[in-house]
């Protein structure tokens, strides 16, 4: 996959909570980037030019996104779920490298998935 390109990230939060428990920004990001590792090691997807990175070291959330995973954590959740839905999302990576250890590491942006999102399915 082309590195200036918007990729597909299936977000499903990996720690399951009370249907009115929505995890607060920081928590969200350390679980994208988390997300996004399992996802690119799993599809072979590469993030910057490392497939995968040995860490996300930042995400950046836009305001959409952060709408959108808010509308539909609630609103597409099944009933007596402890899970939230899996939220279509897309991350464009901002910048990638390799620390002077030889550990590699990619910057993500995440955007929503979908050009419509409502929380009733």
């Amino acid at each position: 996959m082309p590195m200036h390109a918007l990729q597909d990230l299936p977000f499903t939060s990996v720690v399951p909570g009370r249907p009115g428990a929505l995890p607060d920004v920081a928590t969200l990001k350390r679980q994208i980037a988390l997300a996004a590792l399992v996802h690119c090691e799993l599809t072979e997807q590469a993030l910057g030019v490392y497939a995968p990175p040995k860490e996300v070291r930042e995400v950046q959330l836009t305001y959409a996104a952060t709408d959108q995973i808010r509308t539909m954590w609630q609103g597409l959740r099944q009933a007596g779920s402890t899970a939230p839905p899996t939220i279509p999302l897309k991350v464009f990576v901002t910048g990638f490298g390799q620390d002077s250890n030889g550990d590699t590491w990619a910057d993500i942006e995440v955007h929503p998935g979908l050009a419509e999102w409502a929380g009733l399915a």
